[in-house]
């Protein structure tokens, strides 16, 4: 459905029926955004309340709907705050989490990841951000919070504010939602104190410069800095690291994420040979073996190595019945950004935290 609805909106979709729905979606985009300018005029009179905590808050978020590296971003920047000796602690509203069968919430697909990836560190999960800040600082003893998903929460004041924006798409499809994939106007970026341009590795190095130079009509341009997401390792279901082979592995991927494209671009990278895929709707939630029924009966005549899956699916799947063959593996991946940013981003932390920046930690560039 994401994908379906990306292609009328982009104009991909020719015909009568997706222009008439083209028509309706920016009619309806003029009340979306009368709402959005309106909410944001009552935080910039000072009529809404902006709540301060008594701890740093730093927020990641985006100004487009889909995929634009949020989760690898905030892992990033817990790991640095760890590094400064803090206690951090992660603030989401749980977005798409999935309904059990006893009726109760599970925790969504960010959620499980953070707590995969940073183990201990607490991810309070409240749509009230505020009433769940206060819970990470009394209860967990935090002593900076990152909220994620967090540009259009107002009312939690941050004491930095990471804007992030994909290279290979850095403004979406032009336009507010519905008829575009804009949450609010393009002109609100100014209220970023930094904007981290993602997956940088997936463009070339004169485009991502383009795109920068393009983003400094809103910040300055050392503000702007350019991320890169790497592959830090291919598991299989129990953990353990399955080695890249010359000539690449024949695999089937799978995975419900904002941007596939950007999945299919990282097993390319690594040498794999994709000659199917099956791409579900973001934050999906799995029925399996059903979801995979495709894949798996392609696989009893064309025989791939194995089904390949992002860690954000990976994490949903492990404890449901997977296929007995192909085996499924999945990519784990990290965002760093240029050394020389990264040791700024460092010092802007230790500045925000009233840490002692560590060393710098070795390179390889």
């Amino acid at each position: 459905m994401d994908q379906l609805y990306r292609s009328i909106i982009s104009g991909e979709r020719a015909g009568a029926l997706p222009a008439i729905l083209r028509f309706v979606f920016e009619i309806a985009s003029w009340v979306y955004a009368l709402i959005v300018n309106v909410r944001n005029l009552l935080f910039d009179l000072g009529v809404r309340k902006v709540h301060k905590l008594p701890v740093p808050v730093i927020s990641v978020g985006n100004i487009t709907t889909g995929g634009t590296g949020k989760t690898p971003t905030v892992i990033m920047l817990i790991r640095e705050l760890q590094r400064l000796g803090k206690n951090p602690a992660v603030l989401t509203r749980g977005y798409a989490s999935p309904r059990l069968a006893d009726g109760t919430l599970g925790k969504a697909d960010e959620v499980l990841v953070i707590e995969h990836e940073c183990p201990g560190v607490p991810v309070v999960v409240n749509p009230d951000r505020v009433a769940g800040g206060r819970t990470a600082i009394d209860k967990y003893h935090a002593d900076v919070l990152v909220l994620d998903d967090g540009f259009q929460h107002r009312r939690l004041h941050r004491d930095l504010n990471i804007l992030l924006c994909d290279a290979t798409e850095p403004l979406g499809i032009p336009g507010l939602l519905p008829r575009g994939t804009w949450r609010e106007p393009p002109h609100n970026m100014n209220r970023a104190n930094m904007i981290m341009l993602t997956r940088c590795e997936q463009v070339a190095p004169e485009l991502a410069d383009l795109a920068a130079g393009l983003l400094t009509q809103w910040v300055t341009p050392r503000a702007i800095f350019q991320q890169r997401t790497t592959v830090s390792g291919l598991h299989d279901a129990r953990g353990d690291a399955v080695p890249l082979v010359a000539g690449g592995r024949k695999v089937f991927g799978f995975a419900g994420i904002g941007n596939p494209n950007g999945f299919l671009h990282t097993l390319r990278s690594l040498g794999m040979q994709v000659s199917a895929a099956l791409w579900l709707d973001d934050h999906h939630h799995y029925r399996l073996p059903r979801d995979l029924l495709p894949l798996t009966r392609a696989a009893a005549t064309r025989h791939p190595d194995a089904l390949v899956t992002t860690l954000k699916d990976w994490v949903k799947v492990r404890n449901l019945p997977l296929p007995p063959a192909p085996p499924v593996w999945h990519v784990r991946i990290e965002a760093r950004l240029r050394p020389h940013e990264q040791e700024l981003l460092r010092t802007r932390l230790a500045l925000l935290t009233n840490a002692v920046a560590p060393e710098p930690l070795p390179t390889n560039s």
